[in-house]
């Protein structure tokens, strides 16, 4: 506790700005992230990948999430959605609403099996939002 309150304290004394958007893997039993290998749709090897974001909006506005990517692992199709609270859907048109938590389902279908079948899987997931910014993180899934 004490090294978080003086990580926030480092960082607004030397004027470092901490992103508006902060995300982490879902670790809710509800939202499982998995990967699994599968038979693309021209019966190629390929990987399956989905992944349940927790998305912590701290901007005073929304966040349209308009394209995600997982470094080095060119994706055939990728599906976002970012979940409703009221309607509880997923849809990729629904902002992440500011000033709140938010659960973001990454569906990927790559190209080719995953280095990582057998053991844990380890990418850095890059989101981009309607202005062009880019938010990334690493995921590390058992």
């Amino acid at each position: 506790m004490l090294g978080k309150a003086w990580q926030w304290l480092t960082a607004r004394l030397s004027g470092t700005q901490q992103d508006a958007l902060r995300l982490f893997v879902h670790r809710h039993p509800t939202y499982q992230s998995f990967w699994q290998p599968m038979v693309t749709p021209d019966n190629q090897p390929g990987t399956q990948i989905q992944i349940y974001l927790e998305a912590s909006n701290m901007a005073a506005g929304a966040y349209g999430i308009v394209a995600a990517e997982i470094a080095d692992m060119p994706a055939l199709q990728t599906v976002i959605g970012v979940r409703d609270a009221k309607s509880r859907t997923f849809a990729p048109d629904n902002p992440l609403p500011p000033r709140q938590l938010t659960t973001i389902s990454l569906h990927f279908l790559i190209n080719g099996q995953s280095r990582s079948i057998g053991e844990p899987f380890r990418a850095t997931v890059i989101l981009t939002d309607h202005v062009g910014g880019r938010h990334s993180l690493i995921v590390i899934m058992h």
